[in-house]
């Protein structure tokens, strides 16, 4: 890569195919959302111009350089120069579709006085509302150079390099309306009027416009966007999902049993018994690999979401959301943050960045976590397969679906009180009015929605290959050692008896196996691991855990999903092949010393609701901590989810007793 000769920013509104364009002229794969506020930071690539690379920076997107949020405070600062050098030009883009509202930006980015160059994005969707922006005219009207693109198509890219090119090399800067930037007098109605009607003479020559009568999506979003129907919709969405989790993962989780099962035998069978071959058995292959085998549930997650993302449908949903949010002190740009925690806490908190009011802001990142991650989801889907039936409703919908979308239910329930109880700690106001633009529906790009399910499933795989890896071989060591002699040389002297006393040979391989589960427990139960549980398990007695389901579930507070890889080890020491459907049999077959079974419904609802409201993850306490400026917000965060964790999960467990579940 050749070293870059200047820096050009690329700017414009939310939503507008920015970060569509930076990613097709770099080459880089940033994520993207067909709903405002996906970049809430700034990237750099390489824009390669006919007379060689150049810089391109991402800026987030923005209505204004008056700063009133986080991320339009980034932006001032990038182009000043307070955040690296400042840029040497400028490429903005605007929505053909809406022209005068991208023209307000474009009128401040243009009183900075840099060369800058005008991509004119979305022409198509222009069209489908009865608009058509000529180009040309364009940029006559605003004296730099306009091109016509479709970024998602790669349409116009090289014109737009040569314009730019050109633009850079004669050196000379834009000319807005060369009103105030900074200040006071920026927010001054007389110059935002005086902005907007700078924008309406420019157009005033450029557009023409035809009679489309109602639009498809007009009649659309009188369901979609209704306060009942919506919602009905919305939860039908959501329903389809969680039923498509079950119903399309099955066969692929059966097949990565498979090939896991079929791995670990490969590698494991010409290996002699010892040390070695038990970590490799107990600790990699049971830990890891019991994680694995949820990456079909992930991909299926994250393929709706995604979808769901590029058709317009979630800028809906925010706007749906406003009305109930109202009611909390928050406002409809807290959904699109809280939604995006679904899928990992740590995008949604720093896409809170896009909330203007700090006390906004800080409540929706304390009750992000509160929404069930992606890395919560293989902790419900084994247990649910493990301990709940698969009976159908109404023939159609089973109804290990409905638990596990009563689960996601479950965080936002709990999101409710917290959020209002921590707003009027804070003694917010009312609710900040809210704005957004729904963008025209469109079909999803296939290439962006495989991105981002290749990307996600790469991540998570990753995590299983690094942080669930290193936990698991501590927790095999932990349940491995010490190894007292003694223990052994008793069960070598049972083993021998075997062989002497029993003729059959069918007996005496059941009778060794038996005893060889009994090692291993006994192993297990004298093990640090084993001694450190049975001391703290007081603790979480009232949630109806066994020392080893405490031990699996501390073990978690690096990573949420740390808990099946450790359960996978734990339990795997004592039956089990550490792969999913060998953990789930393990799971079933686990007894406590008195000889009652480890797991039951009570038991396993209690661990799954645990789980849905604890703050088991380091990596959003740390982000939390940086994005709130205070280590003791991530310690509040931890100390409250933990509370109402054991809390519900005390509740739950002795609820399902009550019930005969126990």
């Amino acid at each position: 890569m050749s070293p870059a000769r200047f820096r050009v920013a690329l700017a414009g509104n939310p939503n507008v195919g920015k970060t569509t364009l930076f990613n097709a002229l770099t080459g880089l794969n940033q994520r993207t959302g067909n709903y405002p506020g996906v970049t809430v930071s700034w990237h750099v690539g390489q824009w390669d111009l006919p007379g060689g690379g150049v810089e391109l920076v991402d800026l987030p997107g923005s209505y204004s350089l008056t700063a009133l949020s986080p991320d339009e405070d980034l932006v001032q600062k990038l182009l000043q120069g307070l955040e690296g050098p400042a840029p040497s030009a400028l490429l903005a883009i605007i929505d053909a579709s809406n022209p005068e509202r991208n023209l307000y930006f474009l009128s401040q980015l243009m009183d900075l006085g840099l060369p800058t160059v005008v991509a004119l994005n979305m022409g198509d969707v222009a069209e489908s509302k009865g608009l058509k922006v000529n180009a040309q005219a364009l940029s006559k009207a605003l004296g730099v150079p306009v091109v016509a693109i479709m970024a998602h198509k790669k349409d116009g890219l090289q014109a737009l390099a040569e314009a730019m090119e050109r633009s850079v090399g004669e050196g000379k800067g834009a000319k807005g309306p060369g009103l105030p930037l900074n200040g006071a007098a920026a927010a001054d109605p007389a110059v935002i009027r005086g902005r907007y009607e700078w924008a309406r003479t420019k157009l005033a020559d450029v557009i023409t416009r035809s009679e489309v009568g109602v639009r498809f999506s007009d009649r659309v979003d009188k369901v979609l966007t209704h306060r009942v129907w919506g919602v009905l919709a919305l939860v039908l969405v959501m329903g389809m999902i969680f039923q498509s989790i079950y119903a399309w993962s099955q066969p692929l989780m059966d097949l990565l049993e498979a090939v896991v099962d079929w791995g670990g035998k490969l590698i494991l069978s010409p290996m002699p018994a010892g040390i070695l071959k038990d970590l490799l058995s107990d600790g990699v292959i049971a830990g890891v690999g019991s994680i694995l085998v949820f990456v079909p549930q992930i991909a299926i997650l994250f393929f709706f979401i995604a979808i769901l993302e590029d058709c317009g449908y979630m800028a809906r949903s925010a706007f749906l959301m406003d009305r109930i949010f109202a009611k909390l002190g928050l406002s409809g740009r807290s959904f699109i943050p809280l939604l995006s925690s679904f899928a990992c806490a740590v995008p949604g908190i720093l896409s809170t960045r896009t909330i203007a009011d700090r006390k906004e802001r800080l409540t929706t990142m304390l009750v992000a976590p509160l929404m069930s991650c992606s890395a919560r989801l293989p902790v419900y889907t084994v247990l649910i397969a493990a301990f709940l039936p698969g009976r159908r409703i109404f023939g159609l919908i089973d109804q290990r679906a409905l638990v596990l979308l009563a689960l996601y239910c479950l965080g936002v329930a709990v999101a409710v009180p917290v959020a209002f109880l921590l707003r009027k700690y804070m003694r917010a106001g009312s609710a900040p009015l809210f704005l957004i633009e729904l963008p025209g529906y469109k079909w999803p790009d296939a290439h962006t929605v495989l991105r981002r399910v290749t990307e996600q499933c790469r991540e998570f795989v990753t995590n299983a290959g690094t942080i669930i890896l290193a936990v698991a071989v501590v927790v095999w060591a932990l349940g491995a050692f010490p190894r007292p002699q003694a223990l052994f040389d008793g069960y070598q002297a049972r083993r021998q008896a075997v062989e002497l006393q029993v003729a059959s040979a069918p007996v005496k391989a059941a009778e060794g196996a038996a005893l060889d589960r009994q090692e291993q427990g006994d192993l297990m139960r004298q093990s640090w691991l084993g001694r450190l549980g049975r001391t703290i398990n007081p603790l979480f007695e009232p949630l109806g855990w066994d020392w080893r389901v405490t031990m699996a579930a501390l073990a978690s507070i690096p990573a949420r999903e740390v808990v099946i890889g450790s359960m996978g080890t734990i339990f795997s020491a004592t039956g089990g092949d550490g792969n999913s459907g060998g953990l789930r049999q393990a799971l079933s077959q686990a007894r406590r010393d008195d000889g009652t079974p480890v797991f039951t419904i009570a038991v396993a609802l209690s661990l799954m609701v645990f789980f849905a409201l604890c703050a088991q993850c380091a990596s959003t306490l740390a982000v939390i901590r940086r994005e709130s400026g205070h280590w003791g917000w991530a310690a509040f965060t931890f100390s409250y989810m933990t509370v109402l964790a054991w809390g519900a999960g005390a509740l739950v467990f002795h609820a399902a007793v009550a019930f005969g579940l126990g």
